[in-house]
């Protein structure tokens, strides 16, 4: 029983963070709309918002050319509202886990990253010690199935305001930022 529920459990959360890998670059607005059939329209954005690993609900964004999906994106922004009780250890130190956590999920989905970046991991209050914020975590997959695939968790700082936010990010291999 405990093999079975650890299964379970295991399933769950690899669910959760790949309920978005459905969507494939390349596919049309009309094949996105039947994996997320609640998926909502914006011109050529489609939209949907999910809380990944308990970061709080935030949106996908997958866009449009031509009628072909060439991009998806999700970004998670602490302290964008203005909050800035949410620049702390604690929401960095949750930011930093589901980073984490994310990459090794996409590992093992994706294979191994063809970069990998190890930025500042500590939190630095700016508020005790200025700065202008710093890059944190990043990995990279530049050609899965002709998609670019990146995870990324930065604490961005600019006249005073501060923002932890976590990324990730799929774009049609040709897409024309290939160093994104």
């Amino acid at each position: 029983m405990k093999c079975f529920l650890s299964a379970l459990i295991l399933f769950s959360i690899h669910f959760i963070a790949f309920a978005q890998s459905k969507a494939i670059i390349g596919m049309t607005k009309d094949e996105v709309k039947k994996i997320y059939p609640d998926i909502s329209e914006n011109k050529n954005i489609l939209s949907r918002s999910e809380n990944i690993y308990g970061l709080g609900d935030e949106s996908w964004d997958y866009s449009f050319e031509k009628e072909k999906l060439v991009s998806i994106a999700f970004e998670k922004y602490m302290g964008w509202d203005h909050d800035n009780s949410k620049i702390n250890n604690g929401y960095f130190e949750k930011c930093l886990s589901v980073t984490k956590q994310l990459i090794k999920d996409y590992t093992i989905k994706y294979g191994r990253p063809d970069t990998t970046i190890i930025g500042n991991t500590k939190f630095i209050n700016p508020y005790k010690k200025l700065h202008w914020g710093y890059d944190v975590i990043e990995a990279q997959w530049k050609d899965y199935k002709g998609m670019k695939i990146k995870i990324k968790f930065d604490f961005y700082g600019s006249k005073g305001m501060y923002d932890l936010i976590v990324t990730i990010n799929y774009l049609d291999k040709n897409y024309p930022s290939y160093n994104y």
